[in-house]
């Protein structure tokens, strides 16, 4: 399988759901909800890449969100509180052929998962959840091979992975970890 099919879920409480129309005519507080999460240091201590206060530099990686779609390279999944219309954070999958394309990372066949959340809603369980929710879509969607990357030091998101279902296989680099999803 090479394409994800898009992935919407609702629990009342939070959406998960790629770009919407609706967020483009948005576009503006999607831009502020980003910066919020990614100009904060707690929110980006572990993905310093990510850190930008840059308005333009958001609002491109959001138009690049639909290039990589369209190309198959990833698809993005904004995670949103409904009842505040706010995104708070991300799950972007990367398919095999985004690995090869725009990774260095030599694994083939199997797909990726990255994930944020802004730190105004961390210690709810929320990422573990929703990372659930996410793969068993992807299992009912036939993708089985799922895999992630994860430093050592980070000991959340290492509970979010464990409590998803993956195990870590191996030192990844100097950093991270390489975990992947077992399905039981």
């Amino acid at each position: 399988m090479n394409k994800l099919h898009p992935i919407n879920l609702d629990n009342g409480t939070i959406q998960i759901h790629p770009l919407r129309l609706s967020d483009i005519e948005k576009q503006e507080q999607i831009i502020d909800n980003y910066l919020e999460i990614l100009s904060d240091i707690e929110n980006t201590q572990y993905i310093p890449e990510k850190r930008t206060n840059d308005r333009e530099q958001v609002s491109m990686n959001l138009f690049g969100i639909t290039y990589r779609y369209g190309q198959e390279l990833g698809y993005t999944h904004l995670i949103t509180l409904k009842e505040e219309n706010e995104v708070v954070g991300q799950i972007n999958v990367i398919s095999p052929k985004g690995v090869k394309v725009e990774t260095k990372y030599e694994i083939e066949d199997s797909w990726f998962i990255e994930y944020f959340l802004n730190k105004k809603v961390w210690g709810y369980g929320i990422m573990s959840g929703i990372l659930r929710a996410v793969i068993a879509e992807m299992v009912d969607q036939g993708i089985e091979n799922i895999s992630a990357l994860c430093m050592s030091e980070n000991i959340a998101s290492i509970r979010t992975l464990e409590k998803s279902g993956f195990i870590k296989l191996r030192k990844f680099d100097l950093k991270q970890d390489l975990y992947k999803f077992q399905n039981l």
